[in-house]
């Protein structure tokens, strides 16, 4: 079986969960890294018990061959991955699944197992059409059949899908809980507060083993120094650039900051550490907080259209915040 104890918060999550009242539908929401895939893949494994055996067939689960278990991985989901339709466009054919459907796999019978498991990685990419095509096999599911789906924010799906569906919520950890994670993998050179607040427990990991763990320290240092005049705009761009950070997470990054500096003057606490530079910083409250909606406004335009350039976009930005921010 796949061990998930040292996920303390999955296991107790797994643990919770009633399988002789199961729906055919479940859904796992959580952020990023907090876990959805593992806590997927344990689900599954419980569900693909042999009928024979009674055992788990691990060889075969994970060679990814287990003819019972079907999985859906891709940054977007499409209608195709959903119910694939003969007179598709060549060009959209898929190297890797092909024909391989999750509806045409749910109408089958178990070849080996108890049950058949389709799980949807990142269900919330799906678009209407998806969403529609897999309506079919919620509202009419085949016996022995179940759907499992993670999704990264909560409604990322049509309300009849939720209806159909136990949700199963992963929440962030707290700091505490976060850190003494982090102790028990034997990582002590690092804490959360080294890393933005939305960041959980593998992300942190991932960018540890990336050695990306000083990203978001090296931003704060390069945009105080913006702010207490020791770089110019162009310079701030050139040096944020060579952090080799895509925009969104530019953009994350950018919006911690300036909720960050936000929370301390509403809250009345003194900035330390990564934010001492600008400790002194006068700002007004509305205008900060209208120009996070409106960074979290080019972030939602930029996931609909990745062609927008960011050279303008991070100059305008930028150009707003010094008017903005005073030390």
């Amino acid at each position: 079986m796949i061990d998930i104890s040292s996920y303390n918060w999955l296991n107790k999550i797994f643990h919770d969960i009633n399988f002789d009242n199961l729906p055919h539908g479940i859904i796992i929401s959580g952020p990023k890294g907090i876990g959805k895939k593992l806590l997927s893949h344990k689900i599954s494994s419980n569900l693909l018990l042999n009928k024979s055996s009674k055992n788990f067939d691990q060889e075969l689960f994970y060679s990814k061959n287990h003819p019972d278990f079907f999985v859906v991985n891709k940054e977007k989901i499409l209608l195709k991955h959903i119910t694939y339709r003969k007179n598709i466009k060549k060009d959209d054919w898929d190297e890797e699944l092909g024909e391989r459907n999750v509806n045409d796999f749910l109408s089958g019978t178990p070849s080996i197992a108890i049950n058949k498991v389709a799980l949807i990685v990142n269900a919330h990419t799906m678009n209407k059409e998806s969403q529609n095509a897999l309506l079919k096999s919620l509202e009419e599911p085949a016996p022995n059949t179940y759907i499992i789906m993670t999704v990264d924010r909560s409604n990322a799906l049509f309300e009849t899908i939720y209806s159909r569906c136990q949700v199963i919520s992963i929440p962030p950890l707290s700091n505490n809980d976060l850190n003494s994670w982090l102790i028990n993998q034997g990582i002590t050179d690092y804490s959360s507060h080294d890393f933005p607040s939305y960041k959980s427990p593998l992300s942190i990991l991932s960018a540890i083993e990336n050695d990306q763990q000083n990203d978001f320290k090296d931003f704060i240092k390069i945009l105080s120094s913006f702010f207490i005049n020791k770089i110019d705009q162009n310079s701030l761009i050139k040096n944020l650039n060579n952090l080799n950070l895509d925009l969104i997470t530019k953009l994350n990054f950018l919006i911690e900051f300036l909720k960050i500096l936000l929370k301390s003057k509403i809250l009345s606490e003194a900035l330390s550490g990564n934010y001492s530079l600008i400790k002194n910083a006068k700002f007004n409250n509305l205008k900060i907080s209208n120009l996070i909606n409106e960074i979290n406004n080019f972030r939602y335009e930029y996931y609909k259209v990745p062609q927008i350039n960011e050279g303008h976009l991070l100059n305008y930005v930028f150009s707003e915040l010094k008017n903005s921010i005073k030390l």
